[in-house]
Formats: C-alpha cells, structure tokens, sequence
C-alpha cells in the first residue's frame, strides 16, 4: 500500500530536478519554480515547466537592467567608468561587479553561466509568445538601501567578505548543487556574517521576496486580463518567503524609497574630524605643556598626510598623475568633503588608464590569480580608490597622534 502511494511522487520527482510549489492567487494558478542559478539542470527546468505547465505568463526573477544585460552579453563595452566615478556610484558598481563576479565563479565550476535559467525563460516565453514580465527590485535600489543600512567599518568587512569569497576556489559536486536549491549562494554569504548584518540580509532576501510577491499579485489580481496560470521562475532561496509574502499586500514606494542625504548628518561628518584637531590643538595651547606654532603645525599637517597618502598608494603603482593628485589632494580632503583623495586619483587613473572590454572580460578568472588580479585595470581602478580613502584617514589619525 506504502509502495503504490509513493510511486506517482516519485515519477513527478524526475520531470524535475527540483519540486515545483503551487498555489492560487485570487483565481490564477501561480507556479513557483525554484532554481540553483547557477545549474544545468535548472536550465532545462525552465524549459520544461514552460512546455508543461502551459502559462499565460511567465514572471522572472529580474529587473529590466538585469535583464537587458543579460541579454547583452557586450553590455560592458557600452560602460563609461569615468562618469560611474565623477557621479559617486564607484560603491555600488564595486558591489554589484562582485555579485556578479562570485555567481559566474559558481557557473562556471557547475558548467553553467550565471543566470542562464532566466535567459532561457525569456527566449522560450519570446518563442512562443507569452507575456515575460520581470518582477525583481532594481538592483541599484537593492545594493543602496543594503549600503545606508550599514556604517563604514561594516561597509569595509561586507566588501572584505564578497571580495575573500571571490579567492576561494573549491571543487563543487552534485551534493552541493543540490543545496544551492535550499539557499540561495547569496544567502548562504549573508547568513555567514554576524547578527549586526541582520539588516542587510532582511534587504538582499526578505524585502526582495515581499517586492516580488507584490508584483506577482499586480500581474494576476490587478491586471487587466487576469491570466489562468502564471509562472515563477526564482531562485530556490526565495520560495519560502515568497510564498508567505504572497498572502498579503506590500507597499512597493515603502520598498523602493531610498535615503537621501540629511543635511545635519553631512555637517557633522564635515565637522567631526575640523572640531577634534581645533579642540587638540586649543587644549595643548591653554594647557601650557606646548607652544603651538601655527604654520609648522600646518606645515606637519601637510607633510604627515601627503606622507602618508604616497607610502600606501604606491603599493597598486598608479599612474604618476593619478599618483600625485591623490597625494595633492590628501591635505585639503579633510576640510573639503567634496574633494577626497580615493575620488581624484581613481578618477585620474580611470581617465589615463580607461580599462577595455578584456578587462571586464576577464574579471572573474583575475580573481583567480594575483598578478592578473593586480594587473587588470578594473580592479587596479578599485584599489587606487579604496588605498586612497584609507590613507588619507590614517594620515588623519597619525597627526593627531604625533601632535
């Protein structure tokens, strides 16, 4: 009796190389495919759901920018860096480049490329006519809200994490493709920092599943003609939250609303770092143990921090005029916010070393070695960026030091 019960489970076991989740959502059908974005076998899933389940929509788990590059395997070539860097987006490229670059790792040790489910689900849905809609948040949103969540020193060990991720190279098995179905490869990452990260993981995962469900519900209970049967295809990391998120209504501007600068906050990041030298410098002056010479004191100023700017950023050898204005700037960054020295030299070295598209190209197998790491212009960018904030925070905290 046991034996004649299991068997039909069984049969539908092998159609799939994952069980497909389905529910109704006011009178449509909706279908949830859960993938491992980076297996074979989840490829031919897609296809297969499609031919099978017959829907009258077929909704994906990207946003249009995602799914446009996806489709554009040239998408870099199109890239100005330089205006990336003068609009003050070098954050967020930095983080979705190693998104990006950590999944085609995974692809490519599981023999299929990043996203390759989703670009099949589009070109199947084209074929045979049916209505693709994407449904995922704009990851620009995503990466900014994660970004404002946190402050600097958290900021610093997430990019620590994704880019020491990016080093390790192991071999993967079936076994583990298999738990790419439970947790997402993202999600895996997240879960492994510690609780003061929970924000960010409830931005990556949970509000993406609530953003999702919502435009599910606008393309089965809002839509003009409700379609009969739609279906989802994400990553197998969602399926749990979306299908809670699904029961409810989620306010999309709440889920799309970015924080913008407060003023008081940009005052006193401004001011933090003028007030605790001018309040040193009064101290040491009213306190009888130092006469306070001011122009040898700002002559110590521009030595130590010029100093100390030129010994760290040497380390990726910039080019001379990328070395320099970083070096030049490195003095007056504190007073000027606008001006720092990471901006300038990254943006100097974008501007006389532009990377090309073998540069992009390679990104991920640069990762692999050090000198290609070291080498490739993209990171090379990056680096020079981030030695050149650094340096100049060090610089800052050895002359209060030495005074």
């Amino acid at each position: 009796m046991t034996k004649k019960k299991s068997a039909p489970a069984q049969t539908a076991r092998q159609k799939y190389s994952i069980e497909l989740r389905k529910l109704k959502v006011g009178k449509t059908e909706v279908t949830l495919l859960g993938t491992a974005h980076v297996s074979r076998e989840s490829v031919a899933d897609v296809e297969l759901a499609i031919n099978r389940e017959k829907p009258d929509v077929v909704l994906v788990e990207l946003d249009e920018g995602r799914a446009k590059n996806l489709q554009d395997p040239d998408h870099w070539k199109h890239m100005d860096i330089v205006q990336v860097i003068k609009t003050g987006k070098i954050y967020l490229l930095f983080s979705s480049i190693l998104l990006s670059i950590f999944q085609k790792k995974m692809g490519d040790r599981l023999t299929s490329a990043p996203g390759a489910e989703f670009k099949k689900a589009i070109e199947v849905a084209r074929e045979k006519e049916i209505l693709c809609e994407f449904i995922d948040r704009d990851i620009r949103v995503t990466l900014k809200r994660a970004w404002q969540s946190v402050g600097f020193f958290a900021k610093m060990r997430l990019i620590a994490e994704l880019v020491a991720s990016l080093f390790i190279s192991e071999k993967m098995e079936k076994d583990d493709i298999e738990k790419l179905k439970e947790k997402d490869a993202l999600q895996t990452v997240l879960d492994a920092l510690p609780p003061s990260f929970r924000r960010i993981r409830e931005i990556v995962i949970d509000e993406r599943d609530q953003y999702m469900a919502q435009k599910i519900r606008a393309a089965t209970l809002h839509a003009k003609q409700k379609p009969k049967r739609a279906l989802v295809v994400i990553g197998a990391g969602h399926l749990r939250g979306l299908e809670e998120a699904l029961q409810s209504e989620h306010d999309l501007e709440r889920l799309n609303a970015v924080r913008k600068p407060k003023l008081v906050r940009s005052l006193i990041a401004f001011l933090a770092p003028i007030f605790i030298i001018v309040a040193i410098l009064t101290y040491i002056t009213f306190s009888g143990n130092k006469k306070i010479d001011l122009a040898s004191t700002l002559k110590t100023w521009v030595i130590i921090k010029c100093s100390v700017t030129a010994i760290i950023t040497l380390a990726w050898a910039p080019h001379f005029l990328a070395y320099l204005g970083g070096v030049i700037v490195s003095p007056v960054s504190t007073f000027l916010p606008i001006i720092k020295s990471g901006w300038v030299a990254a943006l100097v070295e974008a501007i006389f070393r532009k990377p090309e598209v073998t540069d992009f190209e390679g990104m991920a197998e640069a990762t692999t070695r050090f000198k290609s790491f070291y080498r490739n212009r993209i990171f090379r960018i990056f680096m020079i960026f981030f030695l050149g904030q650094f340096s100049s925070a060090v610089g800052y905290w050895v002359f209060i030091w030495y005074v």
